[in-house]
């Protein structure tokens, strides 16, 4: 079969408009093209703005001529694209309202040079943002969608393709659809008209988080020779899942690995050209110990989910789809050393399904002191962690706050460095990650336990006596005392990650 002849599904998800409608249209199984001379490649760029992935042949440098309304998909890609080869991948969005087909991927290239087909540049990979008038980041020209119980998949393209919207994908466990529109569309506009059909459960605008800047204490290079040796997991080990900007391939962290994963990219190898989610992974392996926390021998796995673009931004979505990961891949906690001012519905859906299956989730608090609450830290049963300096006092930085639930260690000398070089780094990040390992640990000594559980075990710990909660401290510090009191020593497994000296 030659490649022209690749069986054409219905572009269901395509339904509307992504560029000015004249221009270019996308409705079902219709394509309407209008150019006078314009190159191939800039017409197919018009179909990566649509969230399809996009292939060409450098060698192909065609312009075209065409005006086409609203005609048959196959017989407009066929006009299109003669006499050159081409070839459609398909994919199929589930969700509440049942299988929605989409397309994919389009490779074009010179007959028989198929392997020469080269990525077009576009949004697939990174994150397109702007700030709205609250300040909070979103992703431009989205939104995200639920549907009511009851309705149809044509129901729901019929009211897309009303306001030009473009199915991109969905989250099936938690019934959320990312939707595109036109360039420089009144997104606030569209979610409070949508948010009127008696189609839609709920719609808001695509939010985005801005990983925290980093807050280096020092640069020592000295560090960069500091790599820690693999070790063994902790007998009973409980994953920690590191939401974050990936890892390193030569981490060090191979025999602790439970898995990596790009939710940004599924098809591309995990790497971490930012640092962040290397060093959270490090700390959560107990490869690396904060100032003023005790180091242990006991390894944790980690689950390296890349949810952030090589900009420090990731949506909603990529979020949402690595928590799904997380709870489908053997993660027992979470780790989010990031956060948002925007309160979003969708996101705090998604983390109490994420506790619904077993998973404790732990936040970052944030490296600003505003006393405003940051998510998802703030969410309900979150752990959200301030920081402590190498004192062991509040880190003149971290946010405070009723919601802060306990404060630990947030300085570190780290072998790879974010943003910068290896050497000293401070921040909630660090703290986080640091709770995330201890309760980690905690659910490999009671596998038992609920997430509710290990979280009442924590604030125990660091509170044995009670008492009213610190806005800069939560419930208490984890200190050494509490540690103690979390894991008793005499329960502590007796599986070493680094061999003791002789």
């Amino acid at each position: 079969m030659t490649s022209r002849a690749v069986c054409l599904f219905m572009l269901l998800g395509l339904a509307a408009p992504v560029s000015a409608a004249e221009r270019f249209q996308v409705r079902g199984e219709r394509l309407s093209v209008r150019a006078d001379n314009e190159p191939l490649a800039d017409i197919l760029r018009l179909f990566v703005d649509a969230g399809v992935r996009v292939r060409l042949d450098p060698a192909v440098t065609a312009r075209v001529t065409v005006d086409m309304r609203d005609e048959d998909m196959q017989a407009a890609l066929a006009r299109l694209l003669d006499p050159l080869g081409y070839v459609l991948t398909w994919t199929v969005v589930q969700g509440p309202l049942g299988p929605w087909p989409r397309l994919a991927e389009i490779q074009v290239f010179q007959p028989g040079r198929r392997e020469l087909a080269e990525p077009l540049p576009g949004r697939p990979d990174q994150l397109a943002v702007a700030q709205d008038t609250n300040g909070a980041w979103v992703v431009k020209d989205e939104i995200l969608l639920s549907f009511r119980a009851g309705g149809s998949r044509e129901e729901a393209e019929r009211l897309l393709a009303q306001y030009g919207g473009i199915l991109l994908d969905g989250i099936p466990e938690l019934g959320i659809y990312r939707v595109r529109f036109p360039p420089g569309s009144n997104v606030p506009a569209l979610v409070a008209q949508l948010g009127q059909s008696p189609l839609v459960r709920a719609a808001e605008p695509h939010y985005a988080a801005a990983l925290p800047p980093p807050a280096r204490l020092n640069a020592d290079s000295s560090a960069a020779g500091a790599a820690p040796q693999p070790g063994l997991p902790a007998d009973g080990a409980a994953a920690v899942a590191i939401l974050d900007t990936g890892l390193l391939k030569d981490a060090g962290l191979a025999s602790l690995e439970a898995g990596r994963y790009d939710a940004l990219n599924p098809g591309r190898e995990l790497d971490d050209r930012q640092g962040h989610g290397t060093q959270m992974a490090l700390i959560a392996a107990g490869m690396v110990a904060p100032a003023g926390a005790p180091a242990s021998g006991e390894g944790v796995p980690v689950l390296a989910v890349r949810a952030f673009d090589d900009n420090g931004y990731a949506s909603s979505f990529s979020l949402m789809s690595a928590m799904t990961y997380a709870a489908s891949n053997g993660a027992r906690v979470v780790n989010l050393s990031w956060g948002t001012p925007a309160e979003s519905g969708f996101l705090a859906a998604a983390v109490a399904w994420v506790q619904a299956q077993g998973l404790v989730v732990v936040a970052s608090a944030g490296n600003e002191p505003t006393g405003r609450p940051l998510y998802p830290a703030a969410c309900a049963g979150v752990v959200a962690v301030a920081a402590l300096d190498s004192e062991g006092q509040p880190w003149e930085s971290s946010n405070y706050g009723e919601f802060i639930s306990v404060a630990a260690a947030g300085t570190a000398t780290l072998p790879v460095g974010y943003r910068g070089p290896p050497g000293g780094y401070a921040g909630t990040s660090i703290a986080s990650a640091w709770v995330a390992r201890q309760l980690a640990l905690y659910r490999a000594r009671h596998p038992e336990a609920t997430p509710a559980q290990a979280v009442r075990a924590l604030r125990q710990a660091v509170a044995p006596d009670g008492g009213a909660k610190d806005a800069r401290l939560g419930y208490g510090r984890l200190d050494d005392a509490a540690l103690s009191r979390l894991l008793p020593p005499d329960s502590r497994p007796k599986k070493l990650l680094f061999a003791p000296e002789k």
